[in-house]
């Protein structure tokens, strides 16, 4: 009997050593390194909210969405492959995500087109259900001269125009047809400033461009309305939002690759490096 009770005992006390009873409260265990699992929340919450490298794919590298595609190709780009559109080429998102409350933002891309003849060629749009111009767009109006390789552009956000059209103190963007590339526009809802880039440096506009204006008072941050999708080589009525599409209204033909959206607006150092590196 005796002895019974001291190997209950002893029992009881290699249970306790071992995690199973009241001793390892003050015994000094081993414990097994704590492993972290990382999440996706940095990436997802990031000022990088829409990431198209077009490697044989329209897929969002930031948040796996893949978007519709027509009549595009994948061809060589600046980095592995790009897609090129046709005359009814476009890739549809069904939804524009935290690009639809940016308060500021910047879009960068590579693009590489021909000339093309009348109307307008939409490059991208951010839709808008209840107006005809959408949120924010960038066309390219067409050019026939043999001679002259600028590019008239419109880009649009929020009701603001900006045109290069040489007409108003912005240029035509100069010897854009037949190569490659880097094109960036930006704004700053803090400053209420725009700006825009080509390979990488900051285009010289005048305070009517950059100064963004609410009537007389600074624009500030900005409240895009009646977001939905959005949409690269077409305009939204393209794809079924205020519809039908004019006739001037023309799918973008050219080639794009690393198509970026930020919900900020990126310094000139950080866009300059978009370019050099080719990103």
């Amino acid at each position: 009997m005796k002895n019974n009770i001291i190997y209950l005992m002893l029992a009881l006390f290699l249970s306790a050593l071992m995690g199973g009873g009241t001793l390892t409260s003050c015994q000094k265990m081993e414990r097994p390194e704590l492993i972290i699992i990382p999440d996706d929340t940095a990436r997802l919450n990031g000022p990088l909210q829409r990431y198209f490298a077009f490697e044989n794919s329209v897929i969002d590298s930031i948040h796996d969405v893949k978007g519709t595609a027509t009549g595009i190709t994948y061809v060589d780009g600046v980095r592995n492959k790009a897609i090129k559109g046709s005359a009814t080429g476009q890739v549809e998102y069904a939804s524009a995500g935290k690009m639809a409350d940016m308060e500021s933002f910047t879009v960068a891309f590579w693009m590489n087109t021909e000339k093309h003849k009348g109307g307008a060629q939409s490059v991208f749009m951010l839709s808008n259900t209840d107006d005809f111009w959408g949120n924010m767009f960038l066309m390219l109006e067409g050019n026939e001269s043999p001679t002259d390789n600028s590019m008239l552009a419109k880009f649009n956000f929020a009701g603001q125009w900006i045109e290069f059209n040489g007409n108003n103190g912005l240029n035509r963007l100069p010897d854009m047809y037949g190569k490659w590339h880097h094109l960036a526009c930006s704004y700053d809802g803090k400053t209420s400033k725009f700006s825009a880039y080509l390979d990488g440096a900051k285009l010289n506009l005048p305070a009517s461009a950059t100064d963004r204006k609410n009537g007389t008072a600074p624009l500030g941050p900005l409240k895009f309305k009646n977001v939905s999708k959005f949409v690269i080589g077409g305009f939204q009525q393209h794809v079924g939002i205020k519809p039908p599409a004019d006739e001037w209204m023309l799918h973008y033909t050219g080639m794009l690759d690393q198509f970026r959206v930020y919900t900020k607006a990126l310094t000139d150092n950080e866009i300059n490096a978009l370019y050099t590196g080719k990103k």
